[in-house]
């Protein structure tokens, strides 16, 4: 591994990241309630607010019909809720209810002690570096 060039170091790390937390998502030490879809759309509209259905397929790169499901599947649960748009009546949109905010911010816990547990013995600066190095990798994601 330490012959790998920086960038194929990232890529490599960054794979093998990946296909553990997928794996996690889908083995009986899943953390949570909440399926990794269903946590992303939650967190997107607690923090961003309503959404039209094609701002949120475009925001996460997925078609509307997959969108739809996913959301259909939480509003069934009561986790979200189906509004027409104020400015314009034929389209829906989706706000996060409640309950979808009460489950959403239980998970968020449990995902965050996962996180701190990872991460123990990392100083808040590197914690912090490493945020900022996340977020500048994700503003740069492109088509």
């Amino acid at each position: 591994m330490d012959e790998l060039n920086p960038l194929e170091r990232v890529e490599y790390e960054l794979t093998t990241f990946i296909r553990r937390a997928v794996y996690l998502d889908q083995s009986e030490r899943k953390i949570g309630f909440l399926e990794r879809a269903s946590y992303l759309l939650l967190r997107q509209l607690d923090e961003f607010g309503p959404s039209r259905v094609k701002d949120l397929a475009d925001s996460f790169k997925l078609d509307i019909s997959t969108l739809s499901r996913q959301a259909g599947g939480l509003e069934t649960k009561g986790l979200i809720q189906r509004f027409a748009d104020p400015r314009d009546g034929r389209v829906r949109m989706f706000k996060i209810t409640e309950l979808g905010k009460e489950k959403l911010e239980a998970d968020k816990r449990l995902r965050l002690e996962r996180y701190n547990e990872w991460m123990d013995g990392w100083s808040e600066e590197e914690r912090a570096l490493f945020g900022e190095f996340l977020t500048r990798l994700n503003r740069g994601f492109v088509d």
